[in-house]
């Protein structure tokens, strides 16, 4: 059975997961947190980022009803990644230079600036919508029409919020561009 879940595509052993199959969490946790891992870990030290990983599939196992396979699985995975890191940090405000936690979570989402802490910030301000569009881009490196169908719209429409996004980032930033 193992090898047959092996063969499946992510959204189907999600489906498999969703109707109780176990072996198919199995084969979606063997497959994925090692990426979850290497993610957080760059984001934090690497015992955070073990409790972090098992978060992230806690959350994941809680979730997987909520879950659409009409949309690509990792996107999803990561997105929830991100929110129990952000939960994580925003939990431990205080603990987070004794942590050795890097609080810049989105510091690769515009490759352009070196300001990273900034850029957290500035994406802080984002309506959630926009700030949606641009961690699907720039963090799960979706095409302009993967997100364009996640968030129900066309790729001309998601090619202009994230223009306007990253226009409104770089006008916090005093403009500047490295």
């Amino acid at each position: 059975m193992d090898e047959k879940m092996n063969q499946l595509s992510d959204e189907e052993l999600m489906v498999l997961y969703q109707s109780g199959e176990a072996a198919a969490f199995e084969t979606l946790f063997e497959r994925h947190s090692g990426k979850v891992f290497d993610f957080l870990r760059k984001k934090s030290n690497p015992q955070v980022a073990r409790d972090l990983v098992q978060d992230t599939f806690l959350k994941f196992h809680r979730a997987r009803h909520q879950y659409s396979p009409q949309y690509p699985f990792l996107p999803w995975l990561f997105a929830m990644t991100r929110n129990v890191l952000i939960d994580f940090v925003r939990l431990n405000e205080t603990k987070v230079a004794s942590a050795s936690v890097n609080v810049d979570i989105e510091s690769s989402a515009e490759p352009e600036t070196g300001r990273s802490g900034e850029l957290a910030r500035a994406l802080n301000i984002l309506p959630a919508s926009q700030r949606r569009a641009i961690e699907l881009r720039y963090l799960s490196d979706w095409s302009f029409e993967q997100i364009a169908q996640e968030m129900k719209t066309s790729p001309v429409n998601i090619r202009q919020m994230i223009s306007r996004s990253l226009k409104k980032i770089r006008s916090r930033q005093g403009g500047h561009r490295e």
